[in-house]
């Protein structure tokens, strides 16, 4: 104060800010430093941004871009400062914007605009180019053992498929289908990368079980590092039976369950038990009838040790033992019944 005067308005005998008055000092003070123009360069295919030298996000709309641009470029002069980001008008791949700031400044509420350009740099990301140059490093083959896909196994696998490459893809760029082709055996699906490849045939088996190969083939070599390039092709058999199946194993009759990547799931006929057996039993496996070959009879007689049904072909009686779990089974009652060799079961 006393001879002290705002170096831009001349105005004495009033408190200074950096030798300005209040008004001056509001005036010359910016609440952000905008730059005049911004540049993001985006991959034209999958709109991700390369960011510090790498590209991160997917399918991010242009909006967002731009909006994620100009919030990357603020900076702030105070920490109290609310923001608001506006797209005034698109002209192709430059977008005008505007930038409103708000604060609270010496007990004064301040608002600023800002004016930028935000430019989007139109490129193709790696991957994008690897995706269209049909770029893959795996192959499943889709197959069944000693029987042919069903039409629901093939759609079922391939939900799965797609399910995966997109829970996979934020930290893996190659997780795509390249293609797939129909054989006269199943389907071969070309993945981005073995990585990928693998997860996927984790969560196929998870569901159907089944049985993996890998055969590795010598597509060339490197120029720039001398190493040779391989691609992994992966069989991917589902077993010979299904869930509802009837098997034996080691001289037990048993109906599938369920399968999953640790083995199969099976009730025992004989023993009126659920059981299990790992994947490295499968070859001692059969399968010996499927659901078509449960037949309907009805119960006709019931002793303390015996059951009567009828023949369901030729309805002749059959008697059978009373086993566990046929305690609460009636004259009359309808029973599900399925026929191996020359002995017959009671399912249910």
């Amino acid at each position: 104060m006393g001879g002290n005067f705002c170096i831009k308005c001349g105005r004495s005998n009033t408190r200074l800010y950096k030798g300005l008055c209040k008004e001056c000092f509001l005036e010359e003070y910016k609440l952000l430093e905008v730059p005049e123009r911004i540049e993001v360069e985006v991959c034209a295919h999958c709109n991700a941004q390369l960011i510090n030298g790498k590209w991160t996000g997917r399918g991010v709309p242009e909006d967002e871009i731009i909006y994620r641009a100009l919030e990357n470029n603020i900076e702030k002069k105070v920490d109290d400062v609310i923001i608001d980001l506006e797209i005034l008008q698109k002209r192709g791949t430059i977008s005008s914007c505007l930038v409103r700031a708000k604060a609270k400044i010496l007990g004064e509420e301040i608002t600023q605009d800002f004016y930028t350009e935000v430019r989007l740099k139109k490129i193709v990301c790696p991957y994008c180019s690897k995706y269209k140059s049909g770029y893959y490093e795996a192959v499943i083959q889709l197959r069944a053992d000693k029987r042919s896909l069903g039409p629901e196994e093939i759609k079922e696998a391939e939900q799965i498929i797609e399910k995966t490459l997109q829970r996979l893809w934020e930290k893996d760029k190659l997780a795509y289908l390249a293609k797939k082709t129909m054989q006269k055996e199943g389907v071969d699906y070309y993945i981005g990368s073995y990585k990928a490849a693998k997860r996927v045939i984790a969560a196929l088996r998870e569901e159907f079980g089944g049985l993996v190969k890998e055969s590795p083939k010598l597509m060339g070599r490197d120029k720039s590092t001398g190493k040779n390039i391989y691609r992994i092709w992966i069989s991917f058999k589902l077993p010979k039976f299904k869930k509802g199946d009837l098997i034996s194993y080691k001289g037990r009759v048993g109906i599938i369950k369920a399968m999953n990547s640790h083995g199969i799931l099976f009730y025992d006929l004989d023993r009126r038990e659920m059981s299990t057996t790992l994947w490295r039993e499968y070859q001692k496996i059969e399968r010996i009838a499927t659901p078509e070959d449960i037949k309907k009879t009805t119960v006709t007689a019931i002793s303390p040790t015996k059951i009567q049904i009828l023949d369901p072909i030729s309805y002749e009686p059959i008697d059978l033992e009373l086993k566990p779990g046929m305690e609460n089974l009636k004259i009359g009652d309808q029973v599900s019944v399925v026929q191996i060799g020359n002995k017959t079961y009671i399912l249910w």
